[in-house]
């Protein structure tokens, strides 16, 4: 088989995978077995980097066209900020500031939070470390994180967006914001990383299988 053939048998193999994690009802298990492919296509455009995190959030930093991965969430910042008594700064009172702006009782999109320079713009240099930590491509491998080694999902949020395919917001009697990021929004991200890959793998003539130990043997990773 050709190097063509290879990217578009391991692309098809996923596109269908994909199919069928979609008929499943749990949206737990969907986004467990989104997030699981998005750390195996992460290998495959990335085996030599060093680090899950890193591999992953490169990865959907390259391949996913994901408009929205460097937006920081007001409402983790907040949070952060707080649980590290670090509500004096202009950071702070900027972040919350916006929040308590939002309309009680009504679905926030991303483009209610600050792009990632904005946040930088307001924080004092030991500040953009909680900024890091709230942009949306980091808070994703948090996520992740939740989901593979504690299967559930972080927060209190509840998925009722009547559109479903980016992340979100929804007010809760007696508790902050919370951030949602819905199967849907899993799905789009995944196929969209797909693709990227896809592109990425033929642009730099890449065969996905190099990327992955096969045999009788199991290696331990």
């Amino acid at each position: 088989m050709s190097l063509e053939d290879d990217i578009q048998q391991y692309i098809g193999y996923f596109k269908e995978q994909m199919e069928s994690i979609q008929q499943l009802e749990s949206p737990l298990f969907r986004k467990i077995l989104y997030a699981g492919v998005i750390d195996t296509l992460g290998r495959a455009a990335f085996p030599m980097m060093q680090g899950h995190r890193q591999r992953v959030v490169q990865f959907i930093d390259s391949c996913s066209g994901w408009q929205d991965k460097d937006r920081v969430s007001a409402v983790q910042l907040v949070l952060s900020l707080e649980e590290n008594q670090r509500t004096s700064g202009q950071l702070y009172g900027a972040m919350k500031s916006r929040v308590i702006s939002w309309d009680a009782w009504a679905i926030i999109r991303p483009n209610s939070d600050p792009m990632l320079d904005e946040a930088y713009n307001v924080a004092v240099q030991d500040e953009k470390k909680f900024v890091d930590e709230a942009r949306y491509i980091a808070l994703f491998y948090a996520y992740r994180n939740h989901l593979v080694h504690e299967f559930r999902m972080p927060g209190y949020g509840i998925e009722i967006s009547n559109n479903p395919s980016t992340p979100y917001y929804h007010s809760y009697e007696g508790r902050p914001w919370q951030l949602v990021f819905p199967a849907p929004f899993f799905q789009r991200l995944c196929l969209n990383c797909l693709a990227g890959l896809e592109s990425y793998l033929k642009v730099e003539q890449r065969n996905p299988y190099d990327s992955y130990e096969f045999g009788s043997l199991w290696r331990r990773r």
